[in-house]
């Protein structure tokens, strides 16, 4: 062992001084937890290289604080040089400087009893900020904008938070072997996660993120142990997981609405809502069920009210049919037995629904398509809301994905499910898009400057691998633009709601009918990434069972009939 400099000494003490200021340890625990991160690296000293009332934290920073720990730890031997080793060490670090989860548990449940629900999830969340595990400043790298659509604002996100995948990980995973048998913990949702030290792609049972610092509060949803946690790449605000205790299939059924509205009950300032429990239109995690809320009003829950509908079984709940791109049921009632039942006998009656004139179909040889994304939330004049989003998961040699998946054509922006956090409007898009982007705004610069025409920026899109796939869709924007004229009739049409052009529209294929060559970078960067909004919206389109020409409404309305 030895004697760190004081600069490490000086760090390690910042740290946990931050730790004490922030309330993750008491004044009690400081000299104890600075020998601790010693012995951690493996120093034998020296003294705090300060008292420790004269610990300056105005510049700290605790991602560069644990990034440089935990590259000493490399240096030392102590953790694995790749990025999963460094994150391991860090959250480790971390979870040595917070109360131990029986603590974090029995603080936030006397805070609920002595000052309500509000009082108990801001202090937890807090809690989880101030300990890393809530990862707020790579959260804040992600792109956002709204994008004013016939729908209403979307609101659209390019994640940049999650971090790209280590090279040298990769390389081990090819030739890791599985050798471990049954992996523990099952998946990164169980219980279990919680202190766990995570495992490197190398890992037998494959990769697996440090959860050192993970502090979950254990409720009751039904009568039956769940967790409540926060999400660490979170996509708005206070973005809340609900886990159950078994390592279980999720479900949409009486139990699942019950743990739903048991959750608003709750946390009545949250709403909740489940992935549908079928491939291509659920979540990316299927095999364990979990519930996603939070502090946050949704695109879908500002939507228009298109039509109202009665259920004659259920005279207290109110029924409207939602404008938005995907098929929305929205119920209300003051009474949660009533709104329940009606939630259920919806979801019963969607499940054996067919109508093969929309290509909707119950089941095909005996698999079943039909679900719904259930999301609940309580009003303050104690007012339940259930939407329902019908879903069918059915394929066909057109759209072999799915046909109510995005559409191939929209694929270079949006390929992945559409789950609950889209449903309501929010799109997740892939990091890829960034520089994808750049490059073709770049291209766009260019044919603007020399006046040419869209066939040339779609010329030259094809030949970069990375743009090929948005080629046709640059073409259509870029004739769209041209036709716009100046920047300035530009900023007027991009706040309407618009669509991309038509192929007859690119048959014109013409100069500018004004000069737009001055059109500035900013200017243009806003104007690709509204199509790219746009873009969503169709997505969403293509996801509604029932859509908003005639035979849709039509198709709607037999549905609503059948009940």
């Amino acid at each position: 062992m030895a004697v760190a400099d004081n600069e490490s000494a000086l760090c390690i003490q910042q740290l946990v001084a931050y730790a004490c200021e922030h309330g993750l340890i008491q004044t009690e625990d400081l000299t104890w937890c600075y020998n601790a991160l010693l012995d951690m690296l493996s120093y034998e000293g020296p003294a705090p290289v300060k008292s420790w009332e004269k610990i300056d934290l105005e510049s700290f920073d605790l991602d560069q604080t644990l990034a440089e720990l935990a590259r000493l730890a490399v240096a030392h031997g102590l953790a694995e040089n790749t990025q999963s080793g460094e994150d391991s060490f860090a959250m480790r670090v971390m979870g040595l400087l917070l109360p131990k989860p029986s603590e974090v548990a029995l603080h936030f449940n006397e805070l609920y009893v002595a000052e309500g629900p509000r009082a108990a999830t801001d202090w937890f969340y807090t809690l989880c900020c101030d300990a890393g595990y809530v990862r707020r400043s790579a959260i804040a790298r992600n792109i956002t904008w709204t994008t004013p659509t016939t729908w209403g604002d979307l609101e659209i996100t390019i994640n940049l938070s999650k971090p790209e995948k280590d090279p040298r990980e990769i390389a081990a995973a090819k030739t890791a072997q599985n050798t471990s048998g049954e992996k523990y913990p099952a998946c990164q949702l169980c219980l279990d996660n919680e202190g766990y030290s995570g495992r490197g792609a190398s890992s037998g049972a494959g990769a697996h993120p440090a959860r050192q610092n993970l502090r979950i509060i254990p409720i009751e949803l039904n009568q039956h142990r769940w967790g409540f946690q926060y999400s660490p790449y979170a996509y708005f605000n206070e973005h809340c997981i609900a886990m159950n205790s078994d390592h279980i299939p999720m479900h949409i059924d009486h139990e699942a609405l019950v743990n739903l509205f048991d959750f608003v009950d709750r946390f009545p300032h949250y709403f909740i809502g489940s992935n549908a429990d079928l491939p291509i239109v659920g979540g990316s995690i299927l095999s364990h069920d979990h519930y996603q809320g939070g502090r946050y009003e949704f695109p879908m829950m500002r939507a228009e009210v298109a039509e109202e509908f009665e259920l004659k079984q259920f005279p207290e709940v109110a029924g409207a049919i939602l404008k938005w791109p995907l098929s929305v049921l929205r119920l209300s009632s003051t009474s949660r037995e009533e709104a329940l039942k009606a939630a259920e006998f919806i979801i019963t009656a969607w499940r054996s629904y067919t109508d093969e004139s929309v290509s909707v179909y119950a089941e095909t040889d005996g698999e079943p398509h039909n679900t719904v994304t259930p999301v609940v939330r309580k009003l303050e004049d104690e007012t339940y809301e259930v939407f329902l989003a019908l879903r069918c998961n059915v394929t066909s040699e057109k759209h072999p994905l799915g046909i109510f998946h995005p559409h191939a054509e929209y694929h270079h922006i949006k390929k992945e499910n559409i789950g609950l956090i889209e449903v309501m409007g929010l799109a997740v898009l892939p990091p890829r898009l960034v520089p994808e982007l750049n490059k073709v705004q770049s291209v766009m610069e260019q044919c603007l400057a020399n006046g040419k025409k869209a066939n040339a920026v779609y010329g030259q899109l094809t030949t970069d691998s990375t743009t090929i796939s948005h080629a046709d869709w640059a073409r259509q924007i870029y004739a769209k633009l041209l036709e716009q004229g100046d920047s300035s009739s530009k900023d007027d049409a991009s706040k309407k709601n618009s669509d991309l052009s038509t192929d007859s529209n690119l048959k014109k294929d013409s100069a500018p009918k004004r000069d737009i060559s001055s059109l500035s970078s900013e200017q243009l960067k806003k104007y690709i990434y509204d199509e790219v909004g746009i873009v969503f919206s169709h997505v969403l389109e293509d996801a509604g069972v029932f859509k908003w020409d005639e035979e849709g409404r039509a198709a709607q309305h037999r549905f609503l009939e059948s009940l």
